[in-house]
């Protein structure tokens, strides 16, 4: 497409946009080709707030002492020492404060990401000490100098690799890409910018945007690995690729309360939202053939852009023994591209990209899905590997660097060991170790949402491993996350953060202000495994009785995975056909409910049904205009202690509104795909009069 073309597409819907026309033309202005990763898009999300001291490296000048990552050139030693401008990294590297000059040992630079880090694990235990254990103890003594870093990305990755030649390594191990992906779309460049706007309002279009998506970062990755080959090839040292794998079977991407629907045609929507609720019924009711025939019918119309369609999918044929094609669902699942999901998991594009590069620049490749495959004899990768999405158990990390080690020591040494052999010679936490990265494991997998069954055989297992907890790191956590302040302020925290593992995780990625998020879930799964902990209120900073009247709109009882925290509006989306707002009474006592509410886009009315407890309290037939309606609840219905109020949005006809999701994107706004269900504009609680 031609400069002119694109010119006059723009122009044609600018009158469109022209009340939002300063953010269009703004990026007109400053418009360039994707450059692959290499600009700034390091880190999103919550660790945005690092991109300053990332740049601070970029822009440092030439002539200033060398610097590896946080550390710094010493000029009378010659080594590299922990540097505290860079402080606020310190928690995200090794704890390591000073690396000194090379000795007659091999040295291996161990480049990486969280998984690499020992997320769960860090500063106590992770790959980089099991890998230079495993080695040693088998004849091939080794120096591994730990430069894994969670959340780096890939600049970042090969400006580390890039300063750490410095370092004299004998070889590069480098584990990553779960974070590897594409920039946005509104960084795109004009001509995608132009097709991606209409391609939002086409039939599969989103399907399109999405693969658009997975290849890019299939060219990242392509130009990352060659980067990184280019690195090793001057240094005259190799390179070993390790492929990161991901928990298929207990990684619930798309919970059932945080639907990503994609915006559809209104026909389409309604047909989409009856398939899967039929199939969900029937996969309940235990005929599973009829329920993936639902299910297929639902991803026939969303063209497999929805992570909650295809694990439904999943689960529907793991009931008929199709573990294969039920692994590949999940990973398909595990595909979908979702700019408000921010959790790292390699792509099998970049995974098929590595593959391919690695093997094309003379790399050695370690592959790990492969290698877990064989290890495990075709079981689906799960809870046996891993501590959440992508993070590794103390199993997954030996398995995993014993076979990192069989192809250093064969790369390096040319000797052959069998990946047995350095199973057994792997190092394993302590069984405090191991019990913390658990807890810790089950505070993460509640925080985004996952079933209360997989958060409990954390907890359990975290006393499995180290009794002791369940008299201090359990009832400490318990009354961390119990509160309305945040929990640095509360009493314990203080006791909580002295250990090394919980004080990385917790002041550093762990949501450590309590009134940030909804923490019912992981209470309440805290509670149902350690029953005296029911004794305590799971919410008295905000119990209605001690206060008369609550606002269930605020973030204090929004989910992480919420994803209205992406977006600045005056109302709350819906993404799911069942609202669910957990709430604590402190006496049973009556209670009325206000709601304002509309159904976006509905082309005739529909009864929102408002239920306490399972039972019904309240309808309103809304549409597209707001509505708002007070419901009563009987005391009888009210519990003293954890009560659970649902709102049932209802399966209408709808107008199509991909449209103006159009328009909004060409002007500027953040783009948001999904299917909104339903609006809530108010919804208060308070004691009757």
């Amino acid at each position: 497409m031609s400069n002119d073309q694109i010119g006059r597409q723009l122009s044609s819907r600018l009158a469109d946009s022209m009340r939002d026309a300063l953010p269009l033309l703004q990026f007109l202005c400053n418009s360039k080709a994707n450059d692959g990763g290499q600009s700034a898009e390091i880190w999103t999300g919550p660790f945005s707030a690092l991109r300053d001291d990332i740049l601070g490296f970029e822009n440092s000048d030439s002539g200033s002492q060398r610097s590896i990552a946080i550390w710094e050139e010493d000029a009378e030693s010659g080594d590299f020492v922990r540097s505290r401008k860079h402080i606020d990294l310190w928690r995200f590297c090794a704890n390591v404060e000073r690396i000194n000059r090379k000795s007659d040992q091999k040295r291996i630079v161990f480049l990486g990401e969280s998984v690499a880090r020992g997320f769960f694990f860090s500063p106590l235990y992770g790959p980089a000490l099991a890998l230079e254990r495993q080695l040693c103890s088998s004849g091939t003594p080794v120096e591994v100098v730990d430069l894994a870093q969670s959340n780096c990305g890939s600049w970042w990755l090969t400006e580390v690799a890039r300063a750490s030649c410095a370092l004299n390594p004998d070889a590069f191990v480098v584990f990553a890409g779960n974070n590897w992906r594409a920039p946005p779309l509104s960084s795109a460049s004009a001509e995608a910018f132009v097709n991606d706007g209409a391609l939002l309002t086409e039939k599969d279009g989103l399907a399109t945007l999405m693969e658009r998506q997975r290849q890019r970062a299939g060219e990242i990755a392509e130009q990352t690995i060659k980067e990184l080959s280019s690195i090793a090839s001057k240094a005259g040292v190799p390179l070993i690729f390790v492929i990161p794998e991901i928990n298929l079977a207990d990684w619930a991407s798309c919970p059932i309360s945080a639907l990503d629907v994609p915006m559809m045609s209104g026909p389409d929507t309604e047909a989409w939202v009856s398939s899967f609720t039929e199939a969900k019924q029937a996969l309940d009711g235990g005929f599973y053939s009829d329920a993936e025939r639902h299910i297929l019918n639902a991803i026939k119309l969303d063209g497999g852009t929805s992570s909650a369609s295809l694990e439904l999918l999943a689960r529907a044929r793991l009931q008929q023994s199709n573990s294969k094609d039920a692994s590949s669902t999940l990973r398909q699942s595990r595909d979908v591209v979702n700019e408000t999901r921010v959790l790292p998991g390699i792509f099998s594009t970049v995974a098929d990209t590595i593959r391919r590069v690695g093997s094309d620049v003379g790399a050695t490749v370690v592959d790990l899905p492969r290698v877990f495959e064989e290890y495990y004899a075709n079981e689906m990768p799960g809870r046996t590997q891993f501590l959440d999405y992508c993070h590794l158990n103390a199993e997954g990390i030996r398995v995993s660097m014993a076979a990192t080690a069989k192809a250093v020591k064969q790369t390096l040494f040319a000797k052959h060991m069998e990946l047995e052999k350095f199973v057994e010679l792997a190092p394993s936490p302590s069984p405090e170790q191991e019990g913390w990265a658990h807890l810790l494991a089950g505070v993460h997998n509640a925080h985004w949402g996952q079933e209360e069954e997989l958060c409990r055989y954390h907890f359990k297992r975290a006393v499995t491993c180290h009794p002791e907890l369940k008299d201090s790191g359990v009832p400490q956590v318990f009354e961390a996350f119990r509160h309305a302040a945040p929990s640095v302020l509360i009493s314990c925290f203080e006791e909580l953060v002295k250990n090394p593992i919980a004080s990385t995780y917790l002041m550093g990625y762990g949501l450590i202000s309590r009134g940030l998020i909804n923490e019912f879930d992981l209470l309440s799964a805290m509670a149902a495994e350690f029953p005296e902990l029911e004794e305590h209120c799971p919410d008295p900073d905000f119990a209605l009785g001690a206060l008369s009247e609550i606002d269930l709109l605020h973030a204090h009882w929004s989910h992480l995975m919420d994803g209205n925290r992406w977006f600045r509006r005056g109302f709350k989306a819906a993404y799911e056909f069942v609202s669910v707002f957990p709430f604590v009474c402190s006496d049973r006592k009556e209670l009325s409910i206000d709601m304002t509410c509309r159904i976006p886009g509905a082309r005739e009315f529909g009864d929102v049904v408002v239920e306490l407890n399972g039972t019904e309290i309240g309808r309103v037939s809304a549409q597209a205009d707001w509505c708002s309606v007070q419901c009563m609840a009987e005391d009888t219905v009210v519990k003293d202690g954890l009560n659970k109020m649902v709102i049932r949005w209802p399966n209408v006809a709808r107008i199509d509104l991909r449209e103006q999701l159009r328009i909004d994107f060409e002007a500027g706004q953040k783009l948001d795909t999904r299917t909104h269900f339903g609006h809530l504009h108010d919804l208060r609680i308070a004691l009757a009069a």
